[in-house]
């Protein structure tokens, strides 16, 4: 005789929790540190912006996310080369100096 499991709400040892944890935004600010306008402003930042997820008015974020996005903003313990300087000030310029550069 076989039997059939329903899936769905009924069961739910057939759903999957996620290992992730959810947190919202002033959970997020306690661990990144910083405030709930800094926090919404870096969500909207342009180079390296906070992983974010928006469903209705909620704001939600992954914990894992905040931790990997505040290791990817550890800064080098070896200086860069005088190549690697040159190449970011240059960067940085909006038009070329009328005289040259002078490195």
């Amino acid at each position: 005789m076989k039997h059939n499991k329903k899936v769905g709400i009924a069961n739910p040892s057939n759903h999957h929790m996620p290992k992730r944890r959810i947190v919202y935004a002033k959970e997020a600010c306690t661990i990144i540190g910083k405030s709930l306008s800094t926090l919404y402003r870096a969500i909207k930042a342009p180079n390296d912006p906070i992983p974010s997820y928006k469903r209705g008015k909620l704001l939600y974020f992954y914990e894992d996310e905040l931790y990997a996005w505040i290791e990817n903003g550890r800064k080098h313990a070896v200086a860069p080369s005088f190549e690697e300087q040159v190449a970011a000030v240059t960067a940085g310029m909006k038009r070329r100096p009328r005289g040259g550069y002078n490195f």
